[in-house]
């Protein structure tokens, strides 16, 4: 069987589809601005640099423009909410480390009061 670029082949056993590596091809999901959220198969060691460049769509395009749209949104809402939560959580930890060291400060600083005043009364 000859396989084109845009071609794929079922495995005999388990009706998975294979890249042209003759590998179980991984399913993904796009989130490009033309596809948000569509499913694609492709080659299972991609993000490892070595790949056959194999990619097929896993389903049928849905949806209209204004959907798109909507989940582009929603993406884009998710990912800037995200950004907020990580400024956030640095700031927590800096605040953290900043009262740890003015407690450490203040304890030193007793510590000291209470040396002056027994070697005053001493």
């Amino acid at each position: 069987m000859e396989l084109g670029s845009g071609s794929s082949r079922r495995s005999q056993n388990s009706g998975r589809r294979l890249c042209f590596c003759g590998l179980p091809a991984t399913v993904a999901q796009a989130w490009t601005d033309k596809n948000p959220r569509r499913r694609f198969y492709g080659y299972p060691r991609y993000k490892l640099g070595d790949h056959c460049k194999y990619f097929s769509w896993y389903d049928e395009e849905e949806g209209t423009k204004w959907q798109r749209r909507a989940l582009l949104e929603a993406r884009d809402e998710i990912r800037k909410k995200d950004r907020v939560i990580e400024q956030l959580q640095k700031t927590i930890s800096q605040m953290r480390s900043n009262l740890a060291n003015k407690q450490k400060v203040t304890e030193d600083d007793e510590n000291e009061n209470f040396r002056k005043f027994e070697a005053f009364y001493v």
